[in-house]
């Protein structure tokens, strides 16, 4: 009886031990019930946010998930998904604004935001996370609980220091604990060596319009007599740098005074040289994120008629021949992204770059279509696409979007197919088309 007992327990030892040899358990349950478990079992939950064209995702899975270290604490400590960001695990990465791959993110069992990074990392960086998080998710310094105070803490100079550094190890933008710090903070002299080392060193989180900018332009001639050679490029990149964190965060936050910041800013910081398909496209997205719907349509309508009108099918073919010519005669070098530059010329780059704005501000404007008119127009645009790049899989996507919207789903499920039958077999894109022409074809 004796020996029976111990054969079992070293059994289960090697069981044990297998568990953790294999690295993270990922569980294969929804997240709702990863939620129920996660209180019941006081735990976290950890989900690796992934695709499948994704080259440092692969790379996670391939290195670090399986590491038997690595399976000892996340097995432990968390509940652990890996959820598709473009399948089963699009609107839960939709929820926690997840555009980036990987995404590593772990929440409580309400679902609030603990911690986020993104990218690859190794496996002692993935150790240090994870035990980063179990300390903090309970300290008065967590993710939440600076989130919370953050509003009562104005004029807290050394908490405004913690934030700062606390959203950064959290993966979240510090902007708004730096331009508060700036406006009160009495440690540091502005046009001092300190202060340019502060703004060297959180350039990348400040945006314009702000205290940071004030500081910057004020002072900069002091900055520069302190700079040394490599930091003088810096210095000089520092405002366009403001402009373009500016453009960033308003993008991923949707708010339409940062995007008019931004704009007015880039168009300042261009001025004549500024590229007016940009600046159109970046009014569309500020006109999108204002909710000024009806403004919106009229200048997206404006701007198609615009580039529609501007030359004719075969003018623009003549000089994409011309700028295909002179680059395979004059540029062309063989390697493999010279060869990619030479495919995408040879289908038309003036052609090609129509047809990018018709596919962005299609997209955008069929939200919006309600009359048959602006389905009307909006057909208009994808004919005149799909014939400047014949055989793009673009229009035809499109198209069956419109299609779908109108209630025609057969002839959506037909330009979906032939969308995707023009993607090559390893295009990251046919996973998305996959999934859609599914769903079309469940909803018939």
């Amino acid at each position: 009886m004796k020996k029976i007992a111990i054969a079992l327990l070293m059994c289960l030892s090697i069981i044990g031990a297998d568990l953790y040899a294999q690295g993270i358990n990922f569980e294969h349950i929804t997240f709702e019930e990863a939620l129920v478990k996660a209180k019941k079992e006081n735990k976290l939950i950890f989900i690796d946010f992934y695709t499948v064209w994704c080259a440092p995702c692969k790379m996670l899975a391939k290195t670090v998930f399986p590491d038997s270290k690595v399976g000892e604490l996340f097995n432990k400590e968390f509940i652990n998904l890996k959820l598709d960001a473009e399948k089963e695990g699009r609107e839960i990465a939709k929820n926690y604004k997840v555009d980036a791959y990987p995404t590593l993110l772990f929440v409580n069992g309400d679902g609030d935001m603990l911690y986020r990074k993104v990218g690859g990392i190794n496996i002692d960086q993935f150790l240090a996370m994870g035990h980063d998080v179990i300390k903090t998710a309970n300290s008065d310094y967590s993710l939440l609980s600076l989130q919370e105070m953050f509003p009562q803490k104005q004029n807290d100079e050394k908490f405004l220091r913690i934030y700062i550094d606390r959203m950064i190890e959290y993966g979240q933008n510090p902007a708004d604990g730096i331009e508060a710090w700036l406006k009160i903070q009495t440690e540091i002299k502005e046009n001092g060596v300190d202060m340019f080392e502060f703004m060297l060193k959180y350039v990348k989180y400040m945006q314009v319009d702000g205290k940071a900018e004030e500081i910057l332009i004020s002072n900069y001639d002091e900055f520069f007599d302190i700079a040394t050679r490599q930091e003088e490029g810096v210095l000089k990149k520092m405002q366009s740098k403001m402009v373009n964190n500016t453009g960033t965060a308003a993008y991923a936050q949707k708010d339409p005074q940062l995007m008019r910041a931004f704009i007015n800013n880039w168009k300042e910081l261009h001025g004549e040289d500024a590229n007016m398909e940009a600046l159109t496209q970046y009014e569309l997205d500020y006109l999108l994120f204002a909710k000024d719907i009806d403004a919106y349509k009229a200048m997206a309508e404006a701007y198609m008629d615009s580039i529609m009108s501007a030359k004719s099918l075969q003018q623009i073919r003549q000089e994409d021949k011309a700028y295909y010519e002179h680059y395979k005669a004059n540029k062309y070098r063989p390697s493999l992204i010279a060869n990619s530059i030479l495919n995408n010329l040879e289908k038309g780059r003036e052609a090609r770059k129509q047809t990018k704005i018709i596919e962005k501000t299609g997209f955008s404007y069929l939200k919006y279509c309600e009359s048959k008119k602006d389905f009307k127009r909006l057909h208009s645009w994808i004919d005149y696409g799909a014939q400047l790049v014949p055989g793009d899989y673009n229009m035809d996507n499109l198209r069956a979007s419109v299609l779908n919207k109108q209630g025609k789903t057969k002839k959506a499920i037909q330009y979906k197919e032939q969308a995707l039958n023009k993607l090559p077999e390893r295009d990251k894109k046919r996973g998305v088309i996959e999934r859609q022409l599914n769903e079309l074809k469940s909803d018939q």
